[in-house]
């Protein structure tokens, strides 16, 4: 059994926790009392300088991208912000040319949904839709998503980690193989910013779409999207719009000259008070380290793999860590009534068809949160039908 050898961190910092049991960071993070105060100062903003106050926001859209990107390893001004993954993605679907021999997209079976909405709707584009089958309908073989990349490929939108198993997807392996036939990759890396380390430069990414609202305990409305220096200027979204423009307050008529930074990924005017209120919670991560994260979700992760294991409980995610995020799927006879049982009982997590109670530690999580967690369970599935 995992040792308890480690207290969590920032706990004070988190209102939440200290009437819940909060187990859900892979889906809402919990709120950083900072981010109440960072909402505050963008009322106090607004208020005292009305329209003047844009002079200060438009330059903290790429302080709070650049925050994101130290993250994961970027360069500066690699990174910019945008509502959610799909909107973002959508723009990235805008700037690629769907006419000729290389028009097709690939995902795999394991895809979130709302990412297959995107690409399913671009096939009235021109786009041709491929999907990378599983057999368990947890996991997907490198070889098979490489294999499936070739010459008609124009993108592959891979998860980092798939959302209905935590099973990690060998990003640098099916990068590689995009390069070698010229195909770009853009990894969803929702499920693993946060709290599984990965630098975008030294794994050589194409594209990567991210969002707040999980490990970054940013709150919604501050999705985020970093695209290699090199391919900026390549890709012209047509999703677009006042703030992507070279010179934004020139207001001139159409077309567009797109800004040569990563602002030319800007749509109209900017949900701002989402971006702000994500800050607080990104920079708690920067403080604890995505490392230092990482070292304690795997000790929990794997001590709650192993309670509930010797329950005689199904196990939905890879029981080494290296092949997981920062979550643990449990699946049993009714799991979905002991879900909500367990939310009536402030013991907060998730379910999901297919993959059963997922189940998050994070910095913040407390050992005891577990017991409690194990002990609520275990009698909560005394009283469902046998």
């Amino acid at each position: 059994m995992a040792e308890r050898t480690s207290a969590p961190l920032l706990r004070e910092r988190f209102p939440t926790l200290a009437h819940s049991t909060y187990l859900v960071s892979h889906s809402m993070g919990a709120a950083p009392a900072a981010a109440r105060d960072a909402l505050e100062r963008y009322m106090d903003e607004w208020i005292a300088d009305g329209p003047e106050a844009w002079n200060r926001w438009l330059p903290r859209i790429g302080e709070i991208a650049d925050g994101i990107g130290r993250l994961i390893g970027a360069a500066a001004g690699s990174t910019f912000l945008g509502p959610n993954v799909s909107v973002l993605q959508a723009a990235i679907a805008t700037a690629i040319d769907f006419g000729g021999k290389r028009n097709e997209v690939l995902y795999e079976a394991l895809q979130f949904p709302s990412l297959t909405y995107v690409w399913k709707e671009w096939e009235r584009y021109g786009a041709r839709t491929r999907i990378v089958p599983s057999d368990d309908g947890r996991t997907i073989p490198t070889e098979r998503i490489c294999a499936a990349i070739n010459e008609r490929t124009a993108l592959a939108v891979i998860s980092h980690a798939y959302y209905v198993s935590g099973a990690l997807a060998d990003i640098a392996t099916i990068q590689a193989r995009c390069r070698e036939v010229g195909a770009l990759l853009c990894v969803d890396a929702y499920q693993t910013t946060g709290v599984v380390p990965y630098d975008v430069q030294a794994l050589d990414l194409d594209i990567v779409t991210g969002g707040s609202h999980k490990w970054l305990c940013g709150g919604p409305g501050c999705g985020w999207l970093y695209v290699r220096p090199a391919l900026v200027e390549r890709l012209r979204p047509a999703v677009t719009g006042w703030m992507a423009h070279e010179r934004p307050f020139a207001f001139e008529a159409a077309p567009i000259e797109h800004a040569r930074s990563m602002y030319r990924f800007g749509h109209g005017t900017p949900t701002i008070p989402g971006y702000v209120i994500a800050q607080p919670g990104h920079a708690a991560i920067a403080e604890v380290g995505i490392e230092r994260i990482r070292e304690r979700n795997i000790r929990l992760t794997t001590r709650i793999a192993e309670e509930a294991l010797a329950r005689g409980l199904r196990v939905n995610t890879p029981l080494e860590p290296e092949k997981r995020t920062g979550w643990i799927g449990i699946d049993f006879p009714h799991a979905e009534r002991a879900y909500h049982e367990l939310v009536a009982r402030r013991v907060f997590l998730d379910y999901r068809p297919g993959c059963g109670l997922r189940v998050s530690p994070h910095f913040y999580t407390a050992d005891e949160e577990i017991d409690r967690f194990f002990s609520e369970l275990d009698e909560i599935r005394s009283k469902l039908p046998t």
